[in-house]
This record gives C-alpha cells, structure tokens and sequence, in this order.
C-alpha cells in the first residue's frame, strides 16, 4: 500500500521526461525544416 504513490510519482516524472524530450526533438525539427 505504502509503495503504489512513489510508483505513480515515478511513473509520472518519466512521463513528463520523455514527454519533454519528445517536445525538444518535434521544436529542432521544426526550426531545421523552416529554416
């Protein structure tokens, strides 16, 4: 019972981190495709 936050919280950053990185990569493409 205890550990299921520290999972979700986990979980969840690694979402927001890749989510991230996903958001960097689709902004240099459109910069490189623009310019």
């Amino acid at each position: 019972m205890n550990q299921t936050p520290r999972l979700v919280v986990s979980w969840a950053l690694v979402a927001v981190l890749l989510g991230y990185g996903v958001i960097q990569t689709l902004i240099t493409a459109a910069k490189l495709f623009t310019s």
